[in-house]
C-alpha cells in the first residue's frame, strides 16, 4: 500500500498461476492477474462464494471478477485463478484501517 509515493504497508500476496484452468462454464481460461492500472469498483464485507471458490472480503478491481481478497492459503508462489490473495489477517487489516476504499487505484505489474 502506497500513499503519496511512500510505502505504508507490504503484504505477502499470491497471484495468478499463468496456467490454464477449466471454468465451471466449460471454457478454458488463463489464470493471469492482468497488468495495468485499475480501480476498486465494488467490494463485499464478508465471505463471497464465487464460481471459482470462496473469497474473504473481496475488493474487485477488474471486470473479470478479479479482486484483492483474503484466503486461508497464501503460498509463496502464484496459486490463484487471477486474484491477488492475501491472508485473512491482512485483509481484515486492509478493511479495518480503510487502506483500500472503493475508488482506490490498484497497479499490477
Amino acid at each position: 500500500m502506497v500513499r503519496d509515493g511512500r510505502v505504508l504497508w507490504t503484504f505477502h500476496t499470491s497471484t495468478g498461476t499463468e496456467g490454464s484452468y477449466s471454468h465451471p462454464n466449460g471454457e478454458t481460461y488463463l489464470a493471469d492477474t492482468p497488468n495495468g492500472k485499475w480501480t476498486i469498483t465494488w467490494q463485499v464485507d464478508g465471505w463471497r462464494d464465487g464460481r471459482l471458490g470462496r473469497m474473504w472480503r473481496p475488493k474487485y478491481f477488474h471486470r473479470d471478477g478479479i479482486a484483492i481478497h483474503g484466503f486461508p492459503s497464501v503460498p509463496t508462489f502464484p496459486a490463484s485463478h487471477g486474484c491477488a490473495r492475501v491472508s485473512i489477517q491482512a485483509m481484515n487489516h486492509i478493511w479495518t484501517t480503510d487502506l483500500a476504499p472503493k475508488g482506490s487505484a490498484v497497479w499490477v505489474y
